[in-house]
C-alpha cells in the first residue's frame, strides 16, 4: 500500500527527512547529507515555532523594541539643556511598550492566521508600529508633560518593524518547511470536512493525505487516489511516509476494535485524536455535525460559575459607559448622516432572542430602508439592495451597533457573546440545526468570535458555521478570551470592517 505524495494537499511540501536518507557516498552524497540535514534541521526549528505560544512572541517583540530604544539612545542622546524635560531611556522603554503591546493586541499580531501570511503579517506590523507611535507621543506630551526626540522615535520604530518583520518571516519560511501528514480514519465524508475547512484557509501545517477505513476487508479504490484502504495495512507504513496524526471520526471511534490498532499508532509517536477534538484544537470552532449530547457533560461549561459571572457584568458595566462616553461625539454625527440619507428615523428596533431565550427589545442605528421588511423577517445578502449607502458603512465599520450598549447597561446583553438572533429565524433554525437553542444559555453580545471570524448570515449554513464559534466561545469562555475578542473587534473598527 503506497500513500500519496499530497493527496487533497500541497503537492510542493516537503516532508521530513528519514535518518536513511543521510546515508551516502562521494562528494555528491556528503551534498546530499548537508541538503538533508539542512531540511531536518528547518522542520525540527518549524515544529518548535508552532507550538511557541503568543506570549514568547510577545516578549520577542518587546526584546526587539528594548533593543531599539537602547540603540537610539546611545546615537542620539537627548540634550543637557532643553524647555521641556526630555523622558529617559526607561520611561521611553515603559511607555513605547505599553503602546506597543496595546497596538499588537488591536491588530491580531499574534494570531495565528497572522503568523501564516507574509502579506497579513506585514500590513499588521506597519498598523502596529503607526498606532504604537501616536498612542506614544500622546502620553509623553499630553500625560508626562514631557518631550521625546523625533529622531529618537523613529529609529525606535523603524528597528522595531524591520526587526520584528525580519524574524516573523524567518519563522514563517521555516514553518512551510512543516507540514504535518494528516490521515482520517472514517469515511469519506470525513475527509470532506477536512478538505473544505483547507479550501476557507485553515489547517495551514497540515498534508492531507486521504482517508482510511476500519474495516480490513476493504481494498483501495483504482479510481480513487484519497482512499487508503484499511488502517491496518498502514500501520508499518506511517513512520515511512511521515504520517504524524490520525484523526479518527465519530464512527470508526465507537468500534469494539479500535484499540487494536490505535495503540500500535501510538507507540509509533503518531498523535491520536478524535474528529471534534482535533477540528476544535485546529480551528477555534466546534464542529456541530459530530457533538452529541454528551459532549455538554464533558465540556464542562462555566455558565454556572458566579464568579465568573460577576467579574463579567462588571466588564460589561465598565466597557459600555466608557464605550458611551467615548462615542457620544458621534452620535449626533451619525444620526444627522442617516437623516438625511432617505429621511427616514435614525433608529431601529426589533425583538431578538435574550439569554434562555427571554426576548429583548435592541436597539441600533437604521442601516436599511424603512420598508425593507414590512414585518417579516428576511435574511441579508452580502450586497442586499436594502441596505442604504449611509448604511453600509455603518455596517463595516460596526458603528450601526453602538446604540447596544444602551441593552448592555440594562443587562439585556453582554459586551462579548453570541449574535443576538430574531425569534422566528430561531425558531427555523433551531429545527434544522442540531443544538442550536443552547448559545442562549449566555446572554448575547454586541460582538463576539462569530461576529470577527465571519461574514454576515445569510443562510442555514452560514448560521452552523456561526452556531461552531459560539459554542466554542460556550466552552472556553473567560476574561482572558472576552479580552481577546474585544482587541480584535477594535482592529475591526479600525481597519473598517475589511
Amino acid at each position: 500500500m503506497r500513500i500519496p505524495a499530497a493527496a487533497g494537499g500541497n503537492p510542493a511540501v516537503v516532508t521530513a527527512p528519514s535518518v536513511g536518507n543521510l546515508v551516502a557516498k562521494g562528494d555528491r552524497g556528503e551534498r546530499y547529507s548537508i541538503r538533508a540535514l539542512t531540511e531536518r534541521f528547518l522542520w525540527v526549528i518549524g515544529r518548535a515555532l508552532l507550538k511557541l505560544p503568543p506570549s514568547t512572541w510577545l516578549l520577542v517583540d518587546v526584546s526587539v523594541l528594548a533593543t531599539g530604544v537602547y540603540v537610539s539612545y546611545s546615537v542620539y542622546p537627548p540634550p543637557a539643556l532643553l524647555a521641556t524635560p526630555h523622558v529617559a531611556l526607561w520611561q521611553a522603554l515603559s511607555v513605547f511598550t505599553c503602546t506597543t503591546v496595546i497596538a499588537s493586541l488591536v491588530f491580531g499580531l499574534y494570531e495565528r492566521e497572522t503568523f501564516m501570511s507574509r502579506s497579513r503579517t506585514m500590513l499588521r506590523m506597519l498598523l502596529t508600529t503607526t498606532t504604537a507611535a501616536v498612542l506614544a507621543y500622546a502620553i509623553i506630551y499630553v500625560v508626562m508633560y514631557s518631550t521625546v526626540a523625533r529622531r529618537v522615535s523613529a529609529l525606535t520604530l523603524f528597528v522595531f518593524f524591520t526587526g520584528g518583520v525580519t524574524i516573523r518571516l524567518g519563522a514563517w519560511w521555516a514553518v512551510r518547511k512543516v507540514h504535518r501528514g494528516l490521515v482520517v480514519v472514517g469515511g469519506r465524508n470525513v475527509l470532506d470536512s477536512f478538505s473544505k475547512a483547507q479550501e476557507e484557509g485553515l489547517l495551514h501545517e497540515y498534508r492531507l493525505l486521504g482517508y482510511a477505513t476500519t474495516d480490513e476487508k476493504t481494498l483501495t479504490s483504482p479510481d480513487t487516489h484519497e482512499h487508503l484502504g484499511p488502517i491496518t495495512t498502514l500501520l508499518s507504513q506511517l513512520r515511512m511516509h511521515g504520517v504524524t496524526d490520525l484523526v479518527v471520526g465519530d464512527g470508526a471511534a465507537r468500534e469494539s476494535h479500535v484499540m487494536d490498532w490505535m495503540v500500535p499508532c501510538l507507540q509509533q509517536g503518531c498523535r491520536v485524536t478524535s474528529e471534534a477534538i482535533f477540528y476544535e484544537k485546529a480551528t477555534g470552532q466546534i464542529l456541530v455535525d459530530e457533538i452529541t449530547p454528551s459532549w455538554f457533560l464533558f465540556a464542562d461549561l462555566k455558565v454556572h460559575c458566579r464568579q465568573q459571572a460577576t467579574l463579567k457584568r462588571m466588564m460589561d458595566l465598565f466597557t459600555a459607559a466608557v464605550g458611551i462616553c467615548l462615542s457620544a461625539p458621534l452620535w449626533p454625527l451619525i444620526a444627522l448622516v442617516v437623516k438625511l440619507g432617505d429621511g427616514g428615523p435614525v433608529f431601529y428596533s426589533q425583538d431578538r432572542v435574550g439569554q434562555n431565550g427571554r426576548i429583548f427589545r435592541l436597539y441600533k442605528f437604521r442601516t436599511m430602508r424603512p420598508d425593507a421588511e414590512n414585518g417579516k423577517s428576511i435574511w441579508c445578502s452580502p450586497q442586499d439592495p436594502r441596505v442604504t449607502r449611509v448604511g453600509r458603512f455603518l455596517r463595516r465599520s460596526r458603528l450601526d451597533e453602538l446604540p447596544q450598549l444602551y441593552n448592555v447597561l440594562i443587562g439585556q446583553m453582554s459586551i462579548v457573546g453570541p449574535r443576538p438572533e430574531r425569534p422566528d429565524i430561531v425558531c427555523d433554525l433551531h429545527t434544522q440545526i442540531p443544538f442550536y437553542a443552547e448559545r442562549h444559555l449566555v446572554k448575547p453580545g454586541i460582538t463576539g468570535g462569530a461576529q470577527i471570524s465571519f461574514r454576515y448570515g445569510s443562510t442555514v449554513e452560514d448560521a452552523k458555521r456561526k452556531l461552531q464559534f459560539d459554542l466554542y466561545y460556550l466552552k472556553h469562555m473567560s476574561f482572558e478570551l472576552d479580552m481577546i475578542i474585544l482587541f480584535r473587534t477594535a482592529g475591526t473598527f479600525l481597519r473598517g470592517g475589511c
